[in-house]
């Protein structure tokens, strides 16, 4: 894709879809054509297209009426303010009430049963969070596209003047191949939530009763704490460098052949950690079993040979998506 391809995409993205998009390409096909020599640089095509100006104001100018809320001047801005703040206020809003959850638990009730709660009280603070940042954000610029961006200065607004070098960085990476802030989040929200789970097995992931008020009551652990303890540290360092390889990932901005390599060692080496732990010979929790056995009214025999299947078959799950994973880190960094 050349340059006067790339300004062209650009100014298609912006075009209202009502509009002649193809009219109007061609037409602003032939203008660029007009303004460069017959014999025309790279270099020439950069000077032009900076005649012209940004694509964003350049779309706005093929529109008969605005149609907009934001103006084009700053709705890049705006855009991208609301794709910064708002992944940090989710991830921020998590952490809170996570925080506030662990702070004012007492034990009196089940770590699931607080979970849930905490779950769905997550899910109500995060919609709120949304929709006041969102509103926010919006009315804060529409003061601003209203009062003129030359009376109130933000630091969003202070982005550097448009260049056709824009241009190159665009075409030179491919969609695919971005890491986005919002991965970035998720990955850390992951990695956050299976340390906790890891570390609160024995309190968490267990066999449940119900009391006579109806709520869950933990009866035992499934997972021997004492195995999971003795895989800690190596899980510990597994967990840090996962974090660590998410930052450089965000800092990166895109999939590059070393991102690839150390997210495979990464991805591989969990993958025989955990296989490692479910193949342990006490990984399960010895008391469990008897007691399934007794409540499913069957023979200890079979619930073990089944629980040895869901690991089985948790071992080929945990095998498929990190090879999948792994292919697909590879496939981004190549393109």
């Amino acid at each position: 894709m050349t340059l006067i391809d790339s300004y062209l995409h650009e100014v298609s993205k912006k075009l209202h879809k009502n509009t002649r998009r193809e009219e109007i390409l061609l037409d602003l096909k032939a203008t660029i054509e007009n303004m460069l020599p017959e014999q025309y640089s790279e270099s020439d095509v950069k000077t032009v297209l900076q005649k012209l100006g940004n694509p964003v104001k350049i779309a706005a100018s093929y529109q008969d009426t605005p149609r907009f809320l934001i103006g084009p001047e700053i709705f890049d801005q705006y855009i991208g303010t609301i794709k910064l703040v708002i992944p940090w206020a989710m991830f921020i809003t998590i952490i809170i009430q996570v925080i506030e959850k662990i702070v004012l638990y007492s034990g009196e009730e089940a770590l699931l049963t607080t979970i849930i709660s905490t779950f769905a009280m997550i899910i109500v603070a995060m919609l709120s969070v949304f929709f006041h940042v969102l509103f926010w954000i919006t009315v804060v610029f529409i003061i601003v596209e209203r009062s003129s961006s030359n009376k109130i200065h933000l630091p969003f607004l202070n982005a550097k003047q448009w260049s056709p070098d824009d241009l190159v960085k665009m075409k030179n990476i491919p969609k695919d191949k971005v890491i986005t802030l919002s991965e970035t989040i998720f990955s850390l929200s992951g990695i956050i939530i299976f340390a906790f789970i890891y570390w609160n097995a024995y309190r968490l992931l267990g066999i449940y009763t119900t009391n006579d008020n109806g709520s869950l009551k933990f009866v035992m652990p499934i997972f021997n704490q004492n195995i999971l303890q003795t895989f800690a540290p190596i899980v510990f360092l597994c967990i840090i460098l996962s974090v660590a390889l998410t930052f450089v990932k965000w800092r990166s901005g895109q999939w590059t052949m070393p991102i690839a390599i150390t997210n495979a060692l990464l991805q591989g080496g969990g993958t025989i950690v955990f296989i490692a732990l479910a193949m342990h010979q006490d990984f399960i929790h010895s008391a469990s079993i008897p007691y399934i056995a007794t409540i499913t009214d069957t023979a200890s025999a079979k619930v073990t040979f089944f629980i040895d299947k869901i690991l089985l078959l948790g071992m080929i799950t945990a095998v498929l998506v990190n090879a999948f994973d792994i292919y697909q880190g590879f496939r981004k960094a190549k393109i």
